[in-house]
């Protein structure tokens, strides 16, 4: 069919695991992205007492790793969720596995 390559990836594909994360003093809450067993990124929430008042406790993207290098540029999030929504939108679609010849 045409149009493969522009096709996301299904959400379900990616998972969250929650996390605290040591900064500054205060521990802030974190959560690993992974696309199966390869971590993707990893996001952090905006403390109340660093953040602006409309950024308080919204999610951003802290790190990208491997597939999730192209998502250095996210935007604020309300939810882990949200975030995995967009990640299956934006990863880069895997390279196509070449023909054996036999």
């Amino acid at each position: 069919m045409f149009g493969q390559g522009t096709q996301t990836r299904p959400a379900g594909l990616l998972t969250q695991r929650h996390i605290r994360v040591p900064s500054s003093g205060d521990d802030q809450d974190g959560c690993l992205i992974y696309l199966g067993d390869q971590l993707v990124s990893r996001l952090v929430r905006l403390q109340a007492s660093t953040a602006p008042p409309e950024h308080r406790h919204k999610w951003r993207v802290a790190e990208t790793y491997g597939p999730g290098m192209a998502l250095a540029c996210a935007p604020l999030f309300d939810t882990p969720d949200a975030v995995i929504d967009w990640i299956a939108r934006h990863l880069p679609r895997p390279a196509p596995r070449p023909w054996l010849d036999a």
